[in-house]
């Protein structure tokens, strides 16, 4: 507290007007915070007294304000030493030195705020406006301007001259002095030994402009200079206003070690650079997360002295931007670039090179906490260490690489982020981590000795040389490559063994969590080529297997294809991701075969390892022969394309006469008939239509895959005919007829089953003698089309759709109608019919390639019918009669089934051959046979093993006669 309880503010030791008493005493009496003093000067005197009046005073800081210019003659060097925090405020007046190299000389201990303006009137020397010593700090709040000089040559004056250990910090403006008539402009601010500036977001520091001369540098770091610079506001060399000059440095470094750290903006003048090493010795050490900027027409934002012992040490941190490039000492061989800081970035590393941007770097070193992103190409072969953070190769997209090793160490990470695939060449080393980050691929094939963990968190990481790290598989990620991996694997996502198609091992124990092991498998035998899982330790947990066929038929196996081989304990649940499920396991379909994931060999019964293996019997019974062991699983598709041919052999059989035109033959035996009616056949120009349905089931005698099938067929029919022929001994009649239907059918197998749904069209023709005597021969062939989809009901996908067939058909039925008696007559009749069905060769969405083998089939017929006949005349004097009968029919087939090739297997479906059959039918013509409608109910079945297939159909026609 002052010696006087209430005083005025102090001025040249004469009391200023006083305050008020009171307003004073509470103050005291109720104290806000630690009391400042307040002193004013109209002159050096002044001035000086109140600096030392301020040190002496109990007040914790204090303010000195100018109340008018004040000038410093030559022969005054100092303005006095503040020994605690003072502000020296111009108060919109001037502090200037006058004489040459005059200077302030200030002690800074306190420390000393400068607000206002301070300046050194121009001599033909200039004078630095203030000189900075003692330990402490000095705040510029103000404006501090160098001395100018007009003297051809000579050099302006700096305005900041910072001494050892002492630190300036700016927040207002600091520009060293001017030269004009060819005069040289000189520095911003100089610091020597352990200096320190911090120049603040709103400070500018410029070096001195000249006119004809060499334009004064910004910052200047005299020799041994190990404090250093922070700026995040302007530092900015000084320009040559005549143009011919060149400008001045942003920053220059004569020797020491200091160190730039920039946020802000750091520029050369035209011509110069934005900061130089001019020195031979020490390191100068750049932090940047701003810009920093070489002068108009200059190439080198940042160059160091050649041929001496200078080192370099650059590090870039997000935001960094430099125009121009950063030349390190080419000569020695210890410039290291850094990218650091806690904030992300992404960096160019194609930039880095000996006539790159970034030149002659000799150790490249991620540090801090961020991630930096590496895009471009880099081209230098020096290894990069990866101190702290993450060093990150790729950003994404399709750039980024390193041409040398990387050193991880420990805490720190090395990531690929590429979206494509890249290949790795160098040696990972180190006790950090590796990640693979990106959508793409990354391929490492060196023999990487990192110890850290790995992890897989997109895309595919493929080791195609070797690492000795535990991996981490994500569940986005995929593990792949045909290396081998030093160390424990779980897998949350994908192992892919060599890309699908070779063999990685795994120098450790596998761990599934619920992940995949995919291979790629050419499915075929034992020996098929496939991609393999190799694990020298334990295996436990869960996972799934999907193998994909890449161009295997399927065949049968033995043993099967080995997809997972565990050399230690054998504790996983390997599960196969198959098309299907049979017999509660999961299978996949490969050509005619399928194949399910079966542990134990069959040699070997108890090696642990997993298979792929297409036999019936998931593990072979004791003593069971090779044979019996390789029992071939076949696919579900397979009874499907067994049964085609003979589904479409349903639709394409032909009836008989009878069946397609009803009774054209009356017995003379008739009650009514005339006499010399009797025995000729009722014939006329006309059309008739008939529609017939059945339901077949079949149960082959023979079938590869034990198949059998049901098929529901409706067909519509229809033709007109009319006699070319007529004589005594009877009557020929011909004509075309047409088709169409459909033919549904549903296949069963142990297999699997599905449905096969044709349509058919087509045309025919028919030529038909009838005898007087009351014989008969039925000719005809028909042509179809057909349009067939297959459908598989386990694989719940359809294997066909409009698959392309066709089909001919001729058949010849004869017969002779023996009268009995009274209305009844009997008609032996036999009838030879051969069919042909083909359907176009297709390859299913299994790849397997589908085509008929043999489609062909002779059937005979023999057959007797007991037939009732009556004629009657109606009330409209108009003939009307009716036939009803019933027959008998055996049935052979003299062929040997339908068969088709799957891939390269033959399947083979034979229908019983001896089948026997029973019909009912009847005519009614009335209008003197100007109209007729008949139909037919029969049932037939096999003989061998009665009824296991059988037939039920119904058809009904009419005819129309002109």
């Amino acid at each position: 507290m002052k010696s006087n309880f209430c005083r005025g503010i102090r001025r040249a030791g004469v009391r200023a007007p006083q305050a008020s008493c009171i307003t004073l005493a509470v103050a005291l009496l109720f104290p806000t915070g630690a009391s400042a003093g307040e002193y004013v000067a109209s002159s050096l005197a002044e001035l000086q007294s109140a600096i030392t009046a301020a040190n002496a005073d109990g007040d914790a800081t204090a303010t000195i304000r100018l109340s008018a210019d004040v000038t410093m003659p030559g022969g005054v060097w100092s303005i006095g030493s503040p020994t605690k925090p003072i502000t020296l405020d111009t108060n919109g007046f001037v502090l200037t030195k006058t004489g040459a190299l005059g200077n302030y000389v200030t002690s800074a201990t306190g420390p000393l705020t400068l607000n206002g303006t301070y300046t050194v009137a121009p001599d033909t020397a200039g004078g630095t406006a203030m000189l900075i010593s003692g330990g402490g700090q000095a705040i510029v709040n103000g404006t501090v301007t160098g001395g100018n000089t007009t003297v051809a040559g000579s050099e302006s004056g700096v305005a900041v001259s910072v001494l050892p250990n002492t630190t300036v910090v700016n927040n207002g403006s600091i520009k060293g002095g001017s030269g004009t008539n060819s005069a040289n402009g000189t520095g911003g601010v100089s610091l020597s030994t352990n200096a320190r500036l911090v120049n603040s977001a709103t400070g500018t520091i410029t070096g001195g402009d000249a006119s004809g001369g060499q334009a004064g540098t910004a910052v200047n770091l005299t020799a041994t200079v190990t404090g250093g610079v922070v700026n995040a506001g302007t530092i900015r060399g000084g320009a040559d206003l005549s143009g011919g000059g060149a400008g001045g440095v942003g920053i220059r470094v004569q020797a020491g070690t200091p160190t730039v750290t920039n946020s802000g903006l750091i520029e050369g003048g035209a011509g110069a650079g934005a900061i130089a090493v001019s020195g031979s010795a020490g390191t100068l050490t750049v932090v940047n997360a701003g810009t920093i900027r070489a002068g108009t027409g200059y190439a080198n934002a940042i160059e160091y002295a050649s041929g001496g012992t200078g080192r370099a040490v650059l590090e870039l941190q997000a935001g960094s931007n430099i125009v121009g490039n950063v030349v390190a000492n080419a000569t020695v061989a210890n410039d290291t670039f850094r990218l650091g800081g806690a904030t992300d970035s992404v960096f160019d590393v194609s930039t880095i090179g000996d006539t790159a941007q970034y030149r002659y770097f000799d150790n490249f070193v991620k540090t801090g906490a961020s991630t930096w992103a590496l895009i471009g190409a880099g081209t230098v072969t020096a290894p990069w260490t990866v101190d702290q953070g993450t060093l990150q190769i790729g950003n994404g997209g399709t750039s980024g690489s390193l041409a040398g090793n990387v050193v991880v160490n420990s805490g720190a990470t090395l990531a690929f982020n590429r979206s494509d695939a890249h290949t790795y060449g160098g040696i990972v080393s180190g006790a950090g981590s590796l990640a693979q980050n990106g959508s793409g691929t990354t391929v490492l094939t060196g023999a990487n000795t990192y110890t850290g963990g790995t992890a897989v968190n997109l895309g595919t990481l493929a080791i195609d040389g070797s690492i000795t790290s535990p991996v981490t598989v994500a569940t986005a990620g995929t593990l792949s490559g045909t290396g081998t991996i030093f160390g424990n694997v779980t897998n949350s996502g994908t192992v892919t063994p060599g890309g699908g198609s070779g063999v990685l091992t795994i120098a450790g124990n596998y761990i599934g969590n619920g992940g995949t092991v995919r291979v790629n498998t050419v499915f075929g035998g034992d020996a098929s080529a496939t991609g393999r899982l190799v694990v020298t330790g334990d295996t436990s947990g869960s996972s799934q297997i999907r193998a994909v066929n890449i161009g295997g038929g399927g065949a049968a196996t033995v043993e099967g294809i080995k997809v997972i081989d565990v050399q230690g304990a054998s504790n996983a649940t390997f599960t196969l991701a198959g098309d299907y499920t049979f017999q509660g396991q999961q299978a996949v379909v490969a050509g005619p075969y399928a194949y399910r994931l079966v542990k134990n060999g069959v040699s070997t019964p108890t090696d642990g390892d997993w298979y792929l293996r297409s036999t019936l019997a998931e593990t072979p019974a004791v003593g069971a022969s090779a044979s019996a062991a390789a029992t071939p699983l076949l696919a579900p598709t397979v009874p499907l394309y067994e049964a085609y041919s003979s589904v479409l052999q349903r639709f394409n059989e032909l009836g008989t006469l009878q069946q397609r035109v009803g009774n054209r033959s009356w017995s003379p035996n008739a009650a009514v008939q005339a006499e010399q009616d009797a025995g000729k056949p009722v014939i006329g120009r006309g059309a008739w239509a008939r529609v017939e349905g059945s339901n077949t089931h079949i149960d082959p005698s023979t079938s590869t895959t034990s198949a059998s099938y049901n098929v529901r067929m409706w067909k519509f029919e229809g033709g007109v005919d009319a006699p070319v022929i007529e004589n005594q001994a009877g009557t020929l009649v011909v004509g075309p007829t047409f088709h169409y239907g459909v033919a549904n059918s549903n296949v069963s197998s142990m297999f699997g089953n599905g449905a096969i749904d044709a349509t058919g069209y087509g045309f025919g023709g028919t030529a038909t003698w009838y005898g007087n005597n009351g014989s008969y021969v039925d000719a005809r062939a028909t042509v179809t089309w057909y349009d067939t989809d297959i459908r598989s009901s386990t694989l719940s996908t359809k294997l066909a759709n409009g698959n392309r067939g066709s089909g001919v058909a001729t058949s010849v039925e004869a017969g002779h109608q023996l009268a009995l008696g009274g209305n009844w007559s009997i008609t032996p009749q036999a009838q030879l019919a051969w069919s042909q069905v083909r359907f176009d060769a297709f390859t299913d969405q299994y790849g397997t390639n589908v085509s008929r083998d043999n489609g062909n089939s002779l059937v005979s017929r023999l057959g007797v019918s007991l037939d009732h006949e009556a004629k009657w005349t109606a009330g409209n004097g108009k003939t009307s009669r009716s036939h009803v009968y019933g027959i008998t029919n055996l049935y052979y087939d003299f062929l040997h089934g339908t068969s088709a090739r799957v891939a390269d297997l033959s399947v083979v479906s034979k229908e019983q051959a001896l089948w026997a059959g029973l019909g009912i039918g009847a005519s009614l013509n009335w209008d003197d046979d100007r109209y007729t409608v008949y139909g037919e109910l029969l049932a037939r079945t096999s003989l061998q093993d009665f009824g296991d297939s059988n037939a039920i159909g119904a058809k009904l026609g009419v005819r129309y006669r002109w």
